[in-house]
């Protein structure tokens, strides 16, 4: 039987007579012991934001920072339409990449770059808010582009650049078409970037963007979606970036460490 509210925070509660633990690594302890034991089962999905939220007597940021711990351990994966999916019940042998530059995370070739195809300001949705992780209604300046290189005929892809609307006038920089946008603003606005996240998922090319592609819609590619973090922990900018397949191979090479607790 699923605990109530009432029994979660009691327990919260006692634990916190004990300890001085913040929440959000209460709330992880608690999701992964049940996702250990079969509670939350591989495959299976957890249950939507808010009712965590209900069931812990807790913020959205906290219980988004918990489900950030789980999937860094390897537990679980957010995918955006689907919420946060189980696919192991133990933190698996961890191999890591040793990344220098946000440059290196990119893997983009040197001769590639951006041709803007529009600016605007758009205000998110719930699909677009789903996809940024902000809230409904917050307002970016969205950058479309495509991506080229000098060496091939066919686009490597499209990018939309969302950006905070304070920092938009870096379209109207002289190397905007090849230079990174976190970049710009770092060197426009002395926005440094300090942590950076980068996800992949499997897609397939929306139909709105078939013929700028030049591939039929619906066609298989890959997602890769960029966040940049300033100095006060604030994501100033995400780039959403949708690859036909076969015109963009991502690869990285890992070493095996130990894990750390």
């Amino acid at each position: 039987m699923e605990p109530s509210v009432g029994s979660e925070r009691s327990k919260r509660a006692g634990t916190r007579s004990r300890a001085t633990a913040p929440l959000y690594q209460l709330i992880t302890q608690r999701l992964t012991e049940e996702i250990r034991t079969g509670v939350l089962p591989v495959g299976g999905l957890l249950p939507p934001e808010v009712e965590l939220c209900k069931r812990f007597d807790a913020s959205r940021y906290t219980v988004r920072e918990a489900l950030r711990t789980i999937t860094e351990r390897g537990l679980l994966v957010r995918r955006p339409g689907a919420g946060s999916v189980v696919i192991a019940s133990e933190t698996p042998t961890a191999f890591t990449q040793s990344v220098r530059t946000v440059e290196e995370l990119m893997n983009y070739p040197a001769d590639t770059f951006r041709k803007n195809v529009s600016t605007r300001l758009v205000v998110a949705d719930k699909a677009l808010a789903l996809l940024l992780n902000c809230a409904v209604g917050m307002r970016w300046f969205r950058i479309s582009a495509i991506r080229r290189t000098h060496t091939s005929p066919e686009p490597l892809g499209w990018t939309d650049i969302y950006l905070l609307p304070r920092y938009s006038k870096v379209v109207d920089a002289v190397d905007h078409a090849q230079t990174h946008v976190y970049r710009q603003v770092e060197r426009m606005y002395g926005e440094p970037t300090v942590r950076a996240r980068f996800e992949i998922f499997a897609s397939r090319i929306p139909s709105r963007l078939a013929r700028a592609l030049n591939v039929a819609g619906g066609t298989p590619a890959l997602t890769f979606v960029r966040r940049y973090y300033g100095a006060s922990g604030e994501n100033f900018e995400n780039s959403v970036t949708v690859h036909p397949e076969r015109r963009f191979t991502y690869s990285m090479e890992v070493q095996r460490e130990p894990l750390r607790n």
